[in-house]
């Protein structure tokens, strides 16, 4: 117990805005197990199958007309080795979250918000994924033992681990390998290109699962992403290093050129055994105790 609140408390206290950064937009975490109903947080049983869905809303000053780019790596604590990533078929490796390619490739990149569907929701696929970015699910070791990371494939590195500048800071200080939630430009649209979405408040951006392990030990799952797990600015300047969650201020910017730092609300997955299951357990030992006698 003492070994999983310490995971939520790490994942929790790392949610933190970085610094004195303006923030411009909440990223919310949901659960659910239907898909259609979503809370911030659940009682489950054992072996339950849990969906995750992450919300994008504009809090910045005046108005958004639409999500530019936000970046995020979603982590789940108290992560097992019986718990099960819900996977992509087709996915290299059969172990990526949502489809290769991005909103211009064939087939499409992005997946439309239905239960059971992960992966980044249409529009926001201008950024491509390849067999070697594709995101999928990465198992933390060591200090990051019992935590679950969503990036790029190729994201080895811990966050907030790897080198501070240059292109291999992606891999991992500049939060840049993370899930990468974008749409094209409303004036630098094709024809064949998805609608753009206009929306700034609870915007549905990716998706993902898991199916819980059997064990019946009472533990809490959270999800969220720490503030290093946000995408950053990587143009040298003041601002660099800085949290870049950008908006779109008109529909007809060329350009999202809102930018800010990012609040994270996350949810929480209670696993809680069934009293049936319970007292199967006390029957049990029950008749161990009459079998040693």
């Amino acid at each position: 117990m003492k070994k999983i609140l310490g995971s939520i408390v790490a994942v929790a206290g790392l949610a933190l805005a970085a610094n004195a950064q303006d923030v411009n937009t909440r990223l919310t975490y949901q659960v659910s197990t239907d898909g259609v109903n979503w809370a911030s947080s659940l009682n489950v049983n054992p072996g339950t199958s849990i969906q995750v869905r992450a919300l994008l809303s504009y809090i910045g000053p005046g108005t958004a007309a639409g999500v530019g780019q936000v970046v995020f790596q979603p982590v789940v604590s108290s992560w097992t080795a019986a718990d099960t990533l819900l996977t992509t078929a087709g996915t290299p490796g059969n172990n990526g979250v949502g489809p290769t390619g991005g909103t211009r490739s064939n087939p499409i990149g992005t997946v439309s918000d239905q239960p059971g569907v992960w992966g980044r929701i249409t529009p926001f696929g201008s950024t491509s994924y390849s067999t070697s970015t594709y995101l999928r699910g990465h198992v933390g070791t060591g200090t990051a033992a019992g935590l679950l990371r969503i990036a790029r494939a190729d994201v080895t590195n811990w966050i907030g681990e790897g080198v501070t500048s240059g292109a291999l800071a992606a891999n991992n200080w500049n939060g840049g390998g993370g899930v990468n939630v974008g749409q094209v430009a409303n004036p630098s649209r094709l024809t064949s290109d998805p609608a753009f979405n206009a929306a700034s408040q609870d915007v549905v951006s990716f998706k993902f699962g898991f199916t819980l392990g059997s064990s019946t030990a009472t533990r809490s799952l959270s999800i969220s992403t720490p503030a290093a797990g946000i995408g950053r600015n990587t143009t040298a300047g003041t601002a660099y290093g800085q949290q870049a969650a950008r908006w779109y201020a008109s529909t007809t910017e060329v350009s999202s050129s809102l930018s800010g730092a990012v609040e994270v609300v996350g949810a929480s997955v209670n696993v809680v055994p069934a009293p049936a299951s319970l007292a199967l357990l006390g029957l049990g030992g029950l008749v161990a105790g009459r079998r040693r006698r």
